[in-house]
């Protein structure tokens, strides 16, 4: 079974169509690198997976869990489908520990004592142990991002989204982040990452979706959809960031 299916979804912001019937299937263990203009609707769509953004048409399952289903708990379902954002969004007064245990001890009911030792494995891996008792302020961008992924993983989810979540690093802590990714796809978490890293998405997911207007333009395995585009909008797309 599919962990994540979308089924003609449709997305409108007012008059504008945002998803325009999209449909598309995340198999578990997947890495999707979705790819696309500024617009074309990557991140609504991450949004909408984690049901951040209601959809005005279509369905999306993950597993056997309707999203847009009003009757759905939705609070249960995003322990399971972590979402990380460009911005940090880390709370400034709290420790990277109390950061990341706080939706664990809230949401979950886990004890403090156990929330803490899974603070610290979540920053294992992501390369921050030593970190634990600092503060946000104290790190740098690309430390503070690999903290906002330690505390999704601390909610165990057997999906995680990713929405550009390089952009507004600079070049050096990049590598940094990216490294996390391999090492998440490595363990076998099924990721989708909407991202401008041709190079992580050519070599390290499994699957690339082009969106263009709304739509899912392209998709395919990562070497053959970006080595051989099939339509000239992918086609121009590279060009632009492959210059």
């Amino acid at each position: 079974m599919s962990l994540v299916r979308l089924e003609g979804v449709t997305k409108r912001f007012g008059q504008l169509t945002v998803l325009d019937q999209v449909s598309l299937a995340i198999e578990p263990g997947d890495i999707v690198a979705v790819i696309g203009r500024s617009g074309s609707g990557k991140s609504t769509m991450l949004r909408c997976i984690n049901a951040l953004e209601p959809i005005q048409g279509g369905r999306i399952l993950f597993e056997d869990t309707v999203v847009n289903d009003p009757a759905t708990d939705l609070r249960k379902l995003r322990q399971q489908v972590g979402i990380v954002f460009q911005s940090f969004n880390l709370f400034p007064h709290l420790s990277v520990a109390r950061n990341i245990t706080l939706a664990p001890t809230v949401v979950k009911g886990i004890p403090a004592a156990e929330a803490r030792r899974l603070a610290e494995e979540v920053l294992a891996r992501v390369g921050l142990a030593e970190k634990i008792d600092a503060y946000p302020d104290q790190l740098s961008g690309g430390q503070q991002q690999r903290v906002a992924i330690a505390r999704s993983l601390a909610m165990q989810p057997k999906l995680m989204l990713f929405d550009e979540i390089t952009s507004a690093l600079d070049p050096e802590l990049i590598g940094e982040v990216l490294k996390v990714l391999e090492s998440l796809a490595r363990q076998g978490m099924t990721m989708m990452l909407v991202t401008h890293e041709m190079g992580f998405a050519r070599n390290v997911a499994n699957r690339v979706v082009f969106m263009h207007q709304g739509k899912v333009w392209e998709h395919g395995p990562a070497r053959e959809t970006l080595g051989r585009p099939r339509t000239p909008e992918l086609e121009s797309f590279l060009g632009s960031v492959l210059h």
